[in-house]
């Protein structure tokens, strides 16, 4: 008798083991100073980041706000679906409120930031549950001109987001599955040096590749770059997927934030089925759907075979 309940013991407590393992590094913080701890550990960036519970703001208009919607500093979930605990965390960053998502891929923790952070304000995140499903509501503001001024309600932007295609994506019950007859994806960027690319996607997944880079004050120095290739399987099949994912009804035709040395970003889409997609998009954050679409394009050009394009 004695020897069976000890064999009961060890195999709870492997149990217990097991289970605490495969909820991985996160599911163990239970207390602000753990998560600030470990968020300042992962990017010498966010060395200033504080976590505190009571969600204190030199802002007023924001902990009201937070207030008011039961944002908590930090919540748990396997936001991207692979059995380990994940975190969303509301935190102040220069006294400043900044939402970011600490996902564990198990070998590594990844950082996600919410970037469009940067031209927005006061952003609100909280998880919420599609059935058994862990999503995360999120929203933001325009940013006020002064610190006295009203945070507007007709500025507020808000998105139901899931984990998918490397990153954060607007959620889609029901991704429809269409062969993409053309895309053609334009980036135009200008700072101290003029940066233009130029994707064409057509028929049988034959690509072209054309950009220019050159100083603002001297075109002679303009260089260019025109190559051609055939998409890989696995690149073909992560774009049509991405592409499909996205719901073209739910997209306005124009996008702009209002700050100057932003991308202009044109993308043009047309499905087999008929339906097209026209997107205008200055600041290239138009949503979380066509920045991660953004950034699979512009990776073609590391992750594809080239060859200059044929004269």
């Amino acid at each position: 008798m004695l020897k069976a309940y000890t064999v009961f013991i060890f195999l709870l407590l492997s149990s217990w083991s097991a289970t605490a393992q495969r909820q991985g590094k996160l599911a163990k913080l239970d207390s602000d100073s753990a998560v600030q701890q470990m968020v300042r550990s992962l990017d010498d960036y966010y060395k200033n980041f504080v976590v505190d519970s009571q969600l204190r703001f030199e802002d007023k208009r924001v902990q009201r706000l937070y207030k008011r919607e039961k944002i908590k500093a930090w919540e748990k979930a396997d936001v991207d679906g692979n059995g380990l605990t994940d975190l969303l965390i509301t935190g102040s960053h220069y006294n400043k409120s900044k939402v970011i998502c600490v996902l564990d891929m198990g070998d590594s923790l990844v950082l996600e930031r919410f970037r469009r952070q940067f031209y927005r304000y006061c952003p609100v995140a909280r998880i919420v549950y599609q059935g058994t499903q862990p999503l995360i509501a999120y929203s933001d503001y325009y940013k006020p001109f002064l610190i006295t001024e009203p945070l507007e309600k007709d500025g507020r932007q808000e998105f139901l987001l899931t984990y998918r295609f490397g990153g954060l994506i607007e959620y889609n019950p029901a991704p429809t599955n269409t062969r993409v007859d053309s895309l053609l994806y334009a980036s135009h960027f200008v700072y101290h040096e003029v940066e233009e690319i130029a994707i064409r996607i057509g028929p049988q997944d034959s690509v072209t590749y054309h950009s220019c880079e050159y100083p603002v004050l001297d075109k002679a120095k303009k260089k260019c770059e025109d190559l051609s290739t055939t998409l890989t399987s696995r690149a073909q099949q992560q774009l049509v997927e991405l592409v499909n994912y996205l719901q073209p009804d739910k997209l306005k035709r124009e996008y702009q934030v209002g700050y100057n040395h932003v991308p202009y970003i044109t993308l043009h889409i047309a499905y087999a089925d008929g339906r097209h997609l026209q997107v205008d998009d200055k600041g290239g954050i138009g949503s979380f759907g066509l920045t991660r679409l953004y950034r699979l394009l512009d990776s073609l050009h590391k992750s594809q075979n080239w060859a200059p394009a044929k004269k």
